[in-house]
Parts: structure tokens; sequence; C-alpha cells
């Protein structure tokens, strides 16, 4: 028996009992691992907890039938491979399929050698990346068991080996850098070098040019992270545009650069008022991956947690090792606005502080308490920032016409007025010629 066919589960679903054997009996007898389903919704339970690297339904079935099957498992797991099977099929109904994602479509009687081989084109486009493969060395570092995680580690998979560019999505805190150097290290460029540009933090705009020139050529060859790329100025984003309009702008596969960008913020704002390129944008987002933050995935902090405690070796001053009960509680119902980078900072800030083996659930409320405001504080700030670009922003593009820009701002003019004092901004500054 093929090792990589006896890992891959497949998952049959049919209304047919007799059908739903026969099509069982010959994907076991060529060495597959089996999962059946009688009907959509018990379909997309076992695919939730299973996690298959292909899907096989039948079309016409009682309740959800195999196209809302389809559109159901499509939207959690794009990367699955659907191959639907039908009686009553037609070419329409298979280009339209199709077009929307299918895999494949089958005809029924279907011939059993055309099964088995479009399951097996099937699997060689579906990574083995699942719940039972935590442990798997290329993800080793990113400690998960969530369905929309294991999803996102499935695409990042498949798009490692890719040279186009990529923009990864998410809370600050969520873990896109990590995401990045995963994918990196996962790939042929992994000895190559990963090289991070953080965009926006140099000193003046000659420094930060600098910066970029080296980032381009010590990143010749592997990749390049671009963390917080709508912070890049207009000059460096014309520079880096002709990087990702096009793969193998240097030639072979092996001295491109691989551009990975990250943003933890809309960039549709930034467009809109100039301030950061429509056509990089798009040249960016033609691979996307869109991370949850922790609240999305609270059941993943009890093994976040287990991690983090047991990276950090005991000192002389602090013996504790592990979190009691009610601590652990408070830590997997808490907000986590800072995520994942926020609950690693309060593990190891608890378990240098703890006299006792097991840290108590009171060191850390207090710790959570003055995190939790400081994070809120950072946003409020954050948010201070953005509402004063975006009025600069505004009044350039209006020449400081305040009853113009208060009803882009879909704001009255006394309110808007107040903002502008708010953040002392003058709008007979921004006045044609005198901006």
């Amino acid at each position: 028996m093929n090792p990589a066919k006896a890992m891959a589960r497949i998952l049959v679903v049919d209304d047919d009992p007799d059908l739903l054997d026969l099509i069982s009996m010959r994907l076991t007898s060529a060495g597959y691992a089996v999962a059946l389903a009688a009907s959509g919704v018990e379909a997309l339970a076992i695919f939730r907890a299973e996690r298959p690297r292909v899907v096989v339904t039948d079309l016409r079935m009682d309740g959800m039938d195999g196209h809302a099957l389809f559109e159901r498992l499509h939207a959690e797991a794009p990367s699955v491979p659907v191959i639907i099977l039908t009686a009553h099929g037609t070419i329409p109904d298979a280009v339209a399929a199709t077009q929307r994602g299918v895999f494949s479509f089958l005809t029924k009687p279907f011939d059993g050698r055309e099964l088995l081989a479009r399951v097996a084109d099937a699997i060689t486009l579906s990574p083995p990346i699942a719940a039972d493969r935590g442990n798997a060395a290329w993800r080793k570092n990113i400690v998960t068991t969530d369905a929309v995680m294991e999803e996102l580690l499935r695409s990042a998979h498949r798009l490692a080996e890719d040279d186009q560019p990529l923009l990864l999505t998410g809370p600050r805190g969520s873990g896109k850098e990590l995401f990045a150097r995963t994918m990196h290290d996962s790939s042929q460029r992994a000895r190559q070098c990963f090289h991070i540009l953080r965009c926006g933090t140099a000193a003046d705009s000659d420094t930060e040019e600098t910066q970029f020139s080296e980032a381009l050529a010590v990143g010749l060859g592997g990749t390049l992270f671009l963390d917080d790329v709508g912070q890049l100025p207009p000059t460096l984003q014309a520079r880096l545009l002709p990087l990702v309009s096009a793969a193998g702008l240097f030639g072979t596969r092996t001295s491109a650069i691989r551009v990975i960008a990250s943003t933890s913020q809309s960039l549709d704002p930034a467009i809109r008022y100039g301030r950061f390129r429509a056509d990089l944008y798009y040249s960016l987002k033609r691979n996307t991956l869109s991370l949850p933050g922790l609240a999305e995935r609270h059941k993943d902090i009890p093994l976040l947690v287990a991690h983090f405690s047991a990276q950090r070796q005991p000192t002389e001053t602090s013996t504790a090792s592990g979190f009691s009960p009610e601590a652990l509680t408070l830590l997997c119902e808490a907000p986590w606005p800072g995520n994942v980078r926020q609950l690693r900072n309060i593990i190891e800030q608890a378990l240098s502080l703890a006299v006792v083996p097991q840290v108590p659930a009171t060191l850390v409320k207090r710790l959570l308490h003055e995190d939790n405001a400081r994070e809120m504080a950072a946003l409020d700030d954050a948010r201070k920032a953005f509402e004063y670009d975006y009025l600069v922003q505004l009044l350039k593009a209006t020449t400081g016409n305040v009853a113009q820009a208060a009803r882009i701002a879909q704001r009255n003019r006394t309110e808007f007025y107040k903002l502008l004092a708010r953040h002392a901004l003058d709008p007979a500054s921004f006045k044609q010629g005198r901006a």
C-alpha cells in the first residue's frame, strides 16, 4: 500500500447506501482511508472533525444537495478539492460547477478507474495538513488545532513554493511575521535570507531609502518580508511595484526575491486618499491569507500556554512551571486585544513573577488588568493617529473646503469643526496655494 494514500482521508457523501458502499470499497482497495456520510449535514460535521484531503459527493440528495454542500465547504476550506458525481449531469452543469471551483464533475455511471484517477489528481493538490499533523516539522512553531488556522496552514503550504507576492492580513500580534517565516523555511528558499523591513520605523526618509536598498540586496534569492506595508513611503512604493508586478523579475527562480507583505489595517482608506498605490495593492493581494485574532481561536489558548511555558526555563528567583486551573481559566476567557503576542508576554511575566510552583489566578488577573490597559491605550493612540491623517488628507483633497470635507466624512459642520479643533488643524492652511 502506498504510504501517502494510507494517510489520505477521503470523505464520500451520498444518500444511496449501495453507491456509498461501492465507492468506499473502490477507494479503500486503492489504499485510501474513507469516511462516509449519508447527507450534506452529516458531511459537514465529519469534515470539520476529520479535515479530509478530498471530498467526493453526489449532486442530487435530499435536503442539502451537492452544490449547496460544495458552497459550504468552499467557504470554510477553499483549498480542499471537491469532486461531484451525478446521474443528471450535463455539460452546462459541469462548466458551471468548475467555474465556481469544483475540482471535478463525473457523470454516473462512472468508470471506477476514472474516479481513482481524479482522486489521485486531487490528492496531489491537497497537502496533508490536518489537526493530527500538529507536530509536522515545517509548521512546528505554529501551535493550533483550530479549523480556520489549519486551513490557512494548508493554503500556506501550497503557496510556499510560489514566486507570486503574498499579502498577510490580521490584527496586531496575530502571528503574521511567524507565518511568513514558516512559509520561507518550508520553501526551496529556506537556505537563503529571510529579510525583514519594518516599514515606517526609520527616523527619516533617507534612512528608510537606505534600509530598503539593503533589504533588496540582502534578500536577493530569498524572501523579503515587509512588515506594516501600509506605512511604506510613496517613493519606496514605486520601487517595490516592479518586484511584485511580475514574478521572476531578476531572472531565474533561485535569484528572484519572494515578497511577502503584511498589514494589520485595511489599506482602502490609504488608497482612497493617495497614501498607498492602488496598483501596488492589487499586485500584492493576488494571494492573500487573513489570520484570525486570538479571540477567534480560544480553544488554542491552553495549547499556547503549555507551549510558551515549556519554552521558558525556571530561574533562581522563580521556579513556576505552569498555571493553576483558575489562572488558566482566566487566560482562556480574556479578550486578548494584543492577540498571541500579548498572551506570550503575559505568560512570561507571570512565570517570572510567581513565587509558587503554579502561577495563581490573582497574579494573572493583575497582569491582565495592567496589560489590557496598555493595549487599549495603544489602540487609542493608533485611532487618534489615523483620525489625524484622515483629516489632513481630506483637507488636502478639498483644499480646505470644510463644507465639502464634512460631507465626505459624513459629519455635520459643527462636529467636523470639533474634530479639527481636537487635532489643532486650521482649514485655512489647506487653501489653494497655502498647503
